[in-house]
């Protein structure tokens, strides 16, 4: 066998090896904006609220490369158990967030939060989030978050009072078909504010009364009271009580 022939032998067993299907092109890391962080669900209500913290607007490690926005993916799981981060292909693009038309995805500083309401009682999905640059280039590494749906507690019955340096809140007792009901988080609005994303508690309250004394003179304040309830392992909390409005009193 010549040496001539050998190398065209080689040449060819080289070909065949590399003719199988293409991947997807993806983009150097310095071509393509940073991962997002602080990826979260949670549900209220009917609806799965997913949130994250955007990379440094503008900045993308030594590229510098431009952010342009996000893609928003869900999977449905197949079972309890299933763990498929490589299973792209079942994933679904439900939402492209644009920076610069963001539509119903709410914005607070690098904090994004976007509503799912596409999603069954009794199943589980698993979302990603990936930033894209002016190209369309993504970074595929933006860790997943697992959530499961379950049967949210009725909305409390909320009334106001205005008192002396502030506001006093009570609310009916919530009584939940399953699960244990764990308390109540209270959500206040500034004038100009459309949606508030933090409750003022910390932790869930466990009686039915809260006095707001955090509060500016002639300001005009709106209220609403969620309760929250442990499911199947799961802490949801419940559509928004009717909104009331009150104002800082002097005594």
């Amino acid at each position: 066998m010549t040496i001539l022939f050998r190398l065209i032998l080689c040449l060819m067993l080289l070909l065949c090896a590399a003719c199988g299907k293409k991947g997807a092109l993806i983009p150097p890391d310095g071509l393509v904006p940073p991962p997002v962080s602080g990826l979260r669900v949670v549900q209220q209500g009917e609806l799965f609220r997913i949130s994250w913290l955007a990379p440094e607007i503008g900045v993308s490690g030594q590229g510098g490369t431009p952010l342009a926005g996000f893609r928003l993916y869900r999977r449905e799981l197949r079972s309890p158990g299933d763990d498929c981060p490589t299973c792209g292909a079942d994933e679904l693009l439900i939402r492209t967030v644009e920076l610069e038309f963001l539509r119903d995805v709410l914005r607070e500083g690098n904090l994004f939060v976007a509503s799912d309401g596409d999603v069954r009682s009794g199943k589980s999905y698993q979302y990603r989030v990936a930033a894209f640059e002016q190209s369309g280039a993504e970074n595929r590494d933006s860790g997943r978050v697992k959530r499961r749906k379950v049967q949210p507690p009725p909305a409390p019955l909320l009334r106001l009072e205005e008192v002396p340096a502030g506001i006093m809140l009570e609310w009916g007792a919530v009584q939940v078909k399953s699960g244990t009901l764990s308390g109540y988080n209270v959500y206040r609005l500034r004038p100009g504010e459309t949606i508030s994303f933090r409750s003022l508690n910390t932790v869930p309250l466990t009686e039915n009364r809260y006095e707001d004394l955090r509060m500016e003179q002639e300001l005009r304040y709106r209220y609403r009271v969620r309760a929250v309830a442990l499911v199947e392992g799961e802490s949801v909390e419940s559509d928004p009580s009717q909104e009331v409005e009150g104002r800082f009193v002097l005594p």
